[in-house]
């Protein structure tokens, strides 16, 4: 016999199931476990803001040490990487540091400084400061290896030590007698004088491509002179006669260059093909232009690369002498710059007549 569902009753019938009862358990259990939660977490957090400072522990780096921005100004950036972002024109750039004193001090010298030395350089936007005091007289002070155009010659006296050394050299290994130097410093006045006649001659677009004004000479500086060959009451070019290449492979030694040369003239805007002039520039540096094919125009903008507080640039001689050089800055808000020097080591600086000094090393 079949029987519906609604007729069945069982022998033992169970009570009917607490809803309100069972969902009122889930809730408490819930708010048990939120709260274990929450104690744990309030528990690793005071951890944390313990162990990040006690007094004695070392603070954990932030987010922001640990990932700094890519685009913040860093004293240590190096050649070769980006430029700053965000700095102002107006603003310095490299950020010197403190030397370190086991192996730097600082020296004070004046911004006037920076127009004295053998790397400064001449021009239409640096003028000279001319070297009044500086000047000797070449004739009283010259060996008999070479002549002179004259007994009224100047030069800077930097210069005369290896001046005397290198022609001394040449008259040994060539023989040859007539070397003569024929201009060197110009003051003020006959530069003008110089300047204004080759513009009545020859206009004055055609003369600022051979003679400069008063004051943008490389003349006015005494550090150069124009060399010729005379002979037989004929005063030459060098290239114009055989057995004179030898200055010009070797003056380099002595620490001169070739200023103005022929292949150079979009470098230097000087087109100076009346004599052959050499400019003093020191040791090693007429040796590393020498090597890298530099005018003085290129190895100043190439050395200022090498600042102080980045890599510096070394350089081995070919007679074995170890160099450093750097450069440093002397754009600051004061009438004085302080220039970082190695304490137990040999050095020069010059000023570049532009911005800054070269400080140069020997190890």
């Amino acid at each position: 016999m079949s029987k519906n569902y609604d007729d069945y009753k069982p022998l033992n019938p169970m009570p009917p199931r607490r809803r309100s009862n069972s969902v009122l358990s889930f809730v408490q259990y819930s708010i048990i476990v939120l709260l274990v939660v929450a104690l744990i977490a309030a528990g690793a957090f005071f951890m944390v803001l313990h162990n990040n400072y006690d007094g004695n522990s070392t603070p954990i780096e932030s987010v922001e040490t640990l990932f700094p921005n890519e685009t913040e100004e860093s004293p240590y950036q190096q050649p070769g990487e980006s430029e700053n972002i965000g700095v102002q024109p107006d603003e310095p750039i490299e950020q010197i540091p403190e030397p370190d004193s086991d192996t730097y001090v600082e020296i004070q010298l004046s911004k006037d400084d920076i127009h004295k030395g053998s790397l400064i350089y001449v021009g239409s936007n640096y003028k000279v400061v001319y070297p009044t005091e500086d000047l000797i007289p070449l004739f009283e002070n010259k060996t008999k290896s070479y002549s002179l155009s004259s007994n009224s010659v100047m030069i800077n006296k930097c210069i005369l030590s290896d001046l005397n050394a290198m022609m001394d050299t040449f008259k040994e290994a060539s023989g040859k007698a007539g070397l003569t130097v024929w201009t060197a410093f110009r003051d003020e006045k006959t530069q003008e004088q110089i300047y204004n006649d080759y513009v009545a001659k020859n206009g004055e677009e055609a003369a600022k491509k051979v003679v400069s004004k008063p004051g943008e000479s490389d003349h006015n500086t005494g550090l150069g002179f124009s060399l010729k060959v005379f002979t037989n009451g004929v005063a030459y070019q060098l290239w114009e006669i055989d057995g004179y290449e030898w200055i010009k492979e070797n003056c380099y030694k002595y620490g001169f260059i070739e200023r103005y040369p022929e292949y150079k003239i979009d470098k230097t805007n000087i087109n100076y093909s009346t004599a052959y002039y050499l400019r003093y520039v020191g040791i090693p540096h007429a040796e590393i232009m020498n090597a890298g094919d530099y005018c003085l125009e290129e190895y100043l903008t190439f050395i200022k690369d090498f600042s102080f507080a980045n890599a510096h640039y070394e350089y081995i001689s070919d007679n074995g002498d170890k160099y450093e050089i750097y450069y440093v800055s002397a754009e600051t808000e004061t009438d004085s710059v302080n220039v970082p020097v190695p304490k137990d080591s040999e050095y020069t600086i010059s000023g570049d007549n532009m911005n800054g000094f070269i400080v140069t090393v020997k190890k």
